[in-house]
């Protein structure tokens, strides 16, 4: 009895302090492998998918000679969650926000903000061209559009224009929210508030600016709300109603925010004229669901 008792004695030991270690302080009270499968899941959020949609969007899409581009574009298994597209959407602006500023360089004047919101909203022009291909590419051999497309168009468009408005917001602010979080340093390439009130030219170049981004709005909604059609159409519509009213709201502060601060749309209409076909589209979508499921 005695040896056995000498015998069990170490391994219950043993056991008390795996536990004592593992609920240590120095583990925050948190199971090594829960902590580790929340490291993961954070690391999975900021990090951009391992995909190259801008490369895809930006050359092959518009080779009429590769016809697998678009079937490349449908298959990419890592934009199959809305988190990965949002992410590939930010690299874009990222790229385009570094190319912009380059070029700014340069030209080697100083631009207003508006100009430089300019900018960015025209470094989206190689995904509206892309998406407008997408969406019109055709089944081969038929006259019928390929199918499954609907919901990546949609959500690309609606992460950049969500990003733009972040990142305009955040320039103003002095202050971003997007990972990383962090200040936001004054571009010296672009005129302060002073700069601009005592240069006679800028009244003449902010007003210009702001009907080119409102031109450009007006065919960033033209493809938007064709993406919004098509991914109605191929998606359980009312299973999807209610996220795509959040994404409506949400659509819509972003519009209110950006006129106010940029003086897209006029600012008395607080964003009412920016994006209207699709927001119509998307408050159209709500409302027959609405309607067809109540009594």
């Amino acid at each position: 009895m005695s040896s056995s008792s000498s015998l069990s004695t170490p391994t219950r030991y043993t056991l008390k302090r795996s536990r004592s270690i593992a609920n240590s302080s120095d583990t925050d009270n948190t199971p090594p492998r829960k902590k580790s499968r929340r490291d993961r899941l954070v690391a999975a959020l900021v990090q951009p998918p391992d995909c190259d949609l801008d490369e895809l969007l930006r050359r092959r899409v518009h080779d009429s000679e590769d016809d697998t581009a678009i079937g490349d574009l449908k298959n990419m298994k890592r934009l199959k969650r809305d988190q990965d597209i949002a992410n590939v959407a930010h690299t874009i602006i990222d790229d385009i926000k570094a190319a912009v500023k380059i070029d700014i360089k340069n030209e080697g004047r100083k631009i207003m903000e508006v100009e430089l919101y300019l900018k960015w909203l025209e470094g989206f022009d190689f995904v509206l061209k892309a998406i407008e291909t997408v969406l019109d590419a055709k089944v081969p051999g038929t006259r019928r559009r390929v199918p499954g497309l609907g919901r990546l168009s949609f959500s690309i468009l609606y992460n950049l224009i969500d990003g733009f408005v972040d990142e305009v917001n955040a320039y103003q602010d002095g202050w971003s929210f997007r990972y990383p979080i962090g200040p936001v340093e004054p571009d010296p390439l672009v005129m302060s508030l002073a700069e601009e009130c005592y240069d006679p030219t800028t009244d003449d170049r902010s007003d210009e600016a702001i009907r080119a981004a409102e031109k450009f709005f007006e065919r960033y909604d033209n493809v938007m709300v064709a993406a919004v059609r098509r991914y109605k159409s191929e998606c359980n519509k009312k299973l999807m109603a209610v996220a795509i009213d959040r994404k409506e709201e949400s659509l819509s502060r972003g519009c209110c925010l950006l006129s106010e601060q940029t003086g897209y749309g006029g600012t008395d209409d607080m964003g009412f004229n920016l994006l209207v076909k699709t927001r119509g589209a998307m408050m159209e979508w709500k409302h027959e669901v609405g309607s067809s499921s109540s009594p």
